[in-house]
């Protein structure tokens, strides 16, 4: 459920959750939901309404309660019981500090990431081929990729890991410029915080940075049920307030859960992405959340799903830091 309507308000009656929105002076019901229905709870807008009683019946049935804007997650509801954990968190936090570990650690997270951004490649190298080009620099990327997929085994330090990571994803990033419509202005991967200020990334980044922000909810999601702590990562730095293992365990999930439905969106509607840079706000704001649904759907639909992928992840994240045991990442066979 969205809760993303000016001045809507989510309430309960009779066990129910009831979203509601104002018309004129009268109050229409948009959506009725039991709690059966429900997995997750979106409040994308600050201009809306939720009573306490329908934050309690969420927590009641474990629903996922989430605070967003297009652009990431703010916050969650969190169950009083989380902090029963704490073993684990200190765990996490010995291994973090120990160098060989967190090399270890770090290094699946960007084998997996790189061996999945060789895929997309891979795949979309055929595409093109089947439509009559010759793609030898796709074919020259995806023997890249692979190559620092299998260097990345051999690091000693996190910050080696980071480095073929850093590298892989140019190449990478060069490979996808050349799959998607020119149109599209796509060069690069561009970070929010790189822009010159005032200056707005080219579609393709930002229908990038709206599905990023769509698989961050579903990894913090994952990580929680797994009672890990989202802050202490390997490969992410710490700092304060960021989700270091948010992002770490986003990384083998990025090109096959966000890159690859989204290059398939850029390929056959460029015009949709293209909105998100309109100077009409609804227009934008219907890109938004058509981005969204891709990811959202990509996660879902797929079979196996992603979503359930990500959550076995987690656990098996979980267990590696328990039995201090190697973690192996989530490939896509190619």
């Amino acid at each position: 459920m969205v809760v993303d309507k000016i001045g809507a308000s989510l309430a309960v009656k009779e066990g129910r959750f009831i979203l509601r929105v104002r018309e004129g002076r009268k109050w229409s019901v948009i959506a009725d939901a039991a709690p059966t229905e429900l997995d997750t709870i979106i409040i994308a807008t600050d201009k809306a309404s939720v009573t306490a009683s329908a934050l309690t019946l969420a927590a009641k049935h474990g629903i996922d309660v989430v605070l967003m804007t297009w652009e990431g997650p703010i916050a969650r509801l969190l169950p009083a019981s989380y902090g029963s954990i704490t073993w684990l968190w200190l765990e996490q936090l010995k291994q973090r500090e120990d160098p060989v570990r967190r090399a270890e650690l770090a290094s699946a997270f960007v084998e997996g990431k790189v061996r999945n951004q060789a895929y997309v490649i891979r795949l979309y190298r055929k595409v093109v081929e089947a439509g009559g080009r010759r793609a030898p620099r796709l074919r020259r990327i995806y023997d890249e990729l692979l190559h620092h997929a299998r260097n990345v085994r051999n690091v000693k330090d996190w910050r080696e890991a980071a480095q073929e990571e850093a590298a892989a994803a140019r190449k990478y990033w060069e490979g996808v410029a050349e799959i998607i419509p020119k149109e599209l202005g796509f060069e690069r991967r561009l970070k929010r915080w790189s822009l010159p200020e005032g200056e707005e990334p080219d579609p393709f980044n930002s229908a990038l940075n709206i599905g990023y922000a769509a698989l961050a909810k579903e990894v913090w999601r994952a990580l929680f049920a797994a009672g890990l702590n989202p802050y202490v990562g390997y490969l992410h730095e710490r700092r304060p307030g960021r989700m270091s293992l948010v992002y770490d365990l986003m990384e083998e999930f990025r090109p096959v859960v966000v890159d690859k439905p989204l290059i398939k969106l850029a390929r056959r509607n460029p015009a949709k992405l293209k909105q998100l840079n309109s100077k009409d706000e609804e227009k934008r704001k219907q890109a938004a959340k058509e981005i969204w649904k891709t990811v959202v759907t990509t996660l879902r639909d797929t079979q196996p799903p992603l979503k359930n992928a990500i959550m076995t992840q987690a656990r098996k994240l979980a267990k590696a830091i328990r039995d201090k045991a190697p973690y192996y990442p989530y490939t896509v066979r190619h």
